[in-house]
């Protein structure tokens, strides 16, 4: 099984300066609402999901998505950003439970 907290993120290799383009993530993560029960014992399974996904460009926010107990085992965030130079796009997320992580990946601009 794949490690809570790790993500996989999907950039373009290179991008026009000044064009808009999509970055991909997911986020291997249980997302447990605290609603469910656990089939063998009937007791609640605790919540356990994203809180806030931080999006960095060379260290300056571009966005954040609060999220919530109600988005899937997994889950996927896209957002799309354009740059102006080269830099080191830095994904910063946490879970209700105060585990934090961090994600780089480096965006090349040509033009």
């Amino acid at each position: 099984m794949a490690s809570i907290g790790r993500a996989i993120v999907r950039v373009p290799k290179k991008v026009k300066k000044g064009e808009v383009f999509k970055v991909q993530m997911v986020i291997i993560h249980p997302m447990e609402t605290g609603l469910r029960k656990d089939p063998k014992t009937g007791k609640k399974i605790p919540a356990h999901y994203i809180t806030h996904v931080d999006f960095y460009f060379n260290d300056k926010l571009v966005t954040r998505i609060n999220s919530s107990p109600g988005i899937s085992k997994n889950p996927y965030f896209a957002i799309k950003m354009k740059a102006q130079e080269s830099g080191t796009l830095k994904i910063v997320y946490e879970d209700n439970k105060g585990n934090k992580w961090e994600k780089s990946v480096n965006i090349t601009v040509e033009g």
